[in-house]
């Protein structure tokens, strides 16, 4: 395992950024929106695949 050295800008950096709000780590946790997510996911790269397969087609 190796190690990294610390860098000072980069922890500045981390530090610094936004922090999700209530609202978003609600919609996060929540199993019923990550499965909607999961599923529409799914069907937009079952979109891609399609529409790739057919332009092969003819």
């Amino acid at each position: 395992m190796s190690t990294q050295p610390y860098d000072p800008a980069a922890a500045a950096e981390i530090a610094s950024a936004p922090l999700p709000t209530p609202a978003t780590l609600r919609q996060r946790r929540n199993v019923f929106i990550q499965f909607w997510r999961f599923i529409a996911f799914n069907l937009m790269i079952v979109r891609v695949i399609g529409s790739q397969t057919a332009s092969k087609r003819g």
